[in-house]
């Protein structure tokens, strides 16, 4: 017998932590085992082996438990990380904390799922590398009051995580056509490189190119250093902001060169809802340079993507360029595109 426990003992040991599912029960008798990833307004997120994604609600929960710790948020504003236990109470769940836990001691106690505010995955110390990243592309054709347009869009970011370091990479690309002829031919691409400080705070990098093959600026080159906060990254999106201090040189279609100082205020702001069912997104960057005859400059981008699968999504997004001038040189240019992508 004690052989018998010794060896049950060394094969569970064998057996990699990440098998251990999470559990939910649903009150037609169902069981669905996977991953819980977030818990908000009344809905649950559970990503499965055999059907990706699942949203259940919560009022269909009986009960679940965790393998790993959460951050959990109740409706009086009280939060822990802690593992959840199933509870033979329907709609409740036990909060499973630590012996050393101080904001318990020690002491498990019931609560009523629907007393669950948020439920979300604990940021963790990044070790290993992270990779993500969204690739779309826009083609639009159509014939309006006589004019006919073909518009090509193409993006592509993707950000990778490694400890303290984040490495984030953009290019776009915009083709233009009104009756045949070019409205439009310009690329760019972006790349910054950030050093985080502490948690939130980061020291960002940032170097961009752009060509424009139609406008008077036909090539502009930037070098800009400033802090950053994260204000939040989880689950359900992330929004930062930063700061830079920015040299530009500018090359006209004459041949004529400039390089000036800049100010420039950046935010980056994503945000799942619906069970990532659907994604909005909006940045945008300020430049304030010191140039007399310019007051600013805006190029920001907004827009909701709509997951088809769990790689392919639909997007919607408009756009806006703005120069706020002195004299009769600024313009303001808008565009809104609809494209396919895919995300990972």
């Amino acid at each position: 017998m004690l052989f018998a426990r010794k060896a049950l003992a060394l094969s569970l040991s064998l057996i990699p932590l990440s098998s251990f599912a999470d559990t939910l029960w649903l009150d037609n008798g169902d069981r669905i085992t996977g991953k819980i990833e977030f818990l908000e307004a009344g809905k649950m997120s559970i990503k499965t082996e055999f059907a990706g994604l699942i949203t259940v609600k919560t009022d269909r929960v009986v009960t679940f438990e965790t393998g790993e710790p959460l951050l959990l948020k109740l409706g009086d504003k009280a939060q822990y990380i802690t593992r959840l236990q199933a509870s033979e109470q329907k709609g409740q769940v036990t909060l499973a904390f630590d012996q050393q836990d101080d904001q318990s001691g020690g002491q498990n106690r019931s609560v009523p799922v629907q007393q669950i505010s948020q439920l979300l995955v604990p940021k963790p110390v990044i070790q290993d590398m992270v990779w993500e990243g969204d690739a779309s592309a826009a083609l639009e054709l159509k014939d309006t009051s006589g004019t006919e347009t073909e518009d090509l869009d193409l993006d592509l970011s993707t950000r990778l995580r490694h400890g303290d370091w984040r490495h984030d990479l953009a290019l776009d690309y915009e083709r233009d056509y009104r009756d045949d002829v070019k409205s439009r031919h310009a690329w760019e691409t972006d790349y910054d490189i950030n050093r985080f400080l502490t948690e939130n705070w980061f020291w960002m990098t940032s170097f961009r190119y752009q060509r424009d093959y139609l406008n008077e600026i036909a090539k502009q080159k930037q070098f800009g250093m400033g802090p950053g906060y994260e204000w939040w990254n989880n689950s359900l999106g992330r929004f930062e902001t930063s700061a830079r201090l920015d040299r530009i040189w500018t090359e006209e279609r004459s041949g004529n060169k400039n390089k000036y100082n800049a100010l420039g205020l950046q935010w980056d702001y994503r945000r799942f809802l619906v069970g990532k069912r659907f994604e909005l997104f909006h940045k945008a960057e300020t430049q304030i340079p010191d140039d007399p005859n310019v007051r600013y400059q805006i190029d920001t981008e907004a827009g909701v993507r709509y997951s088809l699968t769990s790689w392919a999504a639909l997007s919607l997004k408009a756009e806006l360029d703005y120069l706020n001038t002195s004299d009769d040189t600024g313009y303001r240019d808008t565009r809104y595109t609809m494209g396919l992508g895919v995300g990972w």
